[in-house]
């Protein structure tokens, strides 16, 4: 099964599912790869009946499919994979700010726990420095808090996800997998003291 690269959510009942704390959560495994329902309540550390319930919303609203099924101990094993990579609430749900809100919300705390799993599950070679210089890392670490019109901040993240998915085309046959994420948004105030140019010296 081929993902699709984004699904626009059109309907606002799609939007209140998918904005879900734990349906979010699976939706993130099942865009990396396909699971059981038991798979995933072992993931999650939860009950298999709450699993179901949260497949089977997932499925009704259409962001997840049976990619597959095999015969286990005379059980059929259901394997779910999400429809496409990533999902975006369309046009017309954009005035119920609030349950998009909601959505993006949950769709980036999903990310940065995803992000913290890869990192715990990594091996030792991937924090490993192969020289002092920089350039030559494979690790990229980086918190940045900028000010400016969101004009120019939106400017900005057009090029950048231009160079993601310049990324994502040159994948090669051969070679080392490296994971790569990514989250920006607005804040009320900056969380680090501005450097005083005296301090510097």
């Amino acid at each position: 099964m081929k993902l699709l690269p984004i699904y626009i959510i059109e309907d606002l009942e799609q939007l209140k599912t998918v904005s879900d704390p734990l349906r979010a959560k699976v939706l993130q495994y099942l865009i990396e790869k396909a699971y059981t329902g038991q798979q995933l309540a072992k993931l999650l550390g939860m009950a298999r009946a709450k699993v179901h319930y949260h497949l089977n919303e997932l499925e009704k609203h259409g962001f997840i499919s049976v990619v597959r099924t095999e015969l286990k101990n005379g059980i059929v094993q259901k394997f779910y994979r999400a429809i496409a990579r990533g999902f975006i609430p369309g046009e017309k749900l954009l005035p119920y700010v609030s349950e998009v809100e909601n959505y993006y919300r949950e769709r980036t705390l999903s990310v940065l726990a995803n992000a913290r799993r890869r990192a715990i599950t990594a091996p030792e070679e991937a924090f490993q420095i192969p020289s002092p210089d920089r350039t030559q890392w494979p690790i990229i670490m980086t918190q940045v808090e900028v000010k400016m019109s969101k004009e120019k901040y939106a400017a900005w993240l057009r090029k950048f996800r231009d160079l993601i998915y310049e990324l994502d085309a040159q994948q090669e046959e051969h070679g080392d997998w490296y994971y790569l994420t990514t989250v920006g948004f607005r804040t009320n105030e900056p969380s680090f003291d501005p450097v005083d140019e005296e301090e510097e010296r």
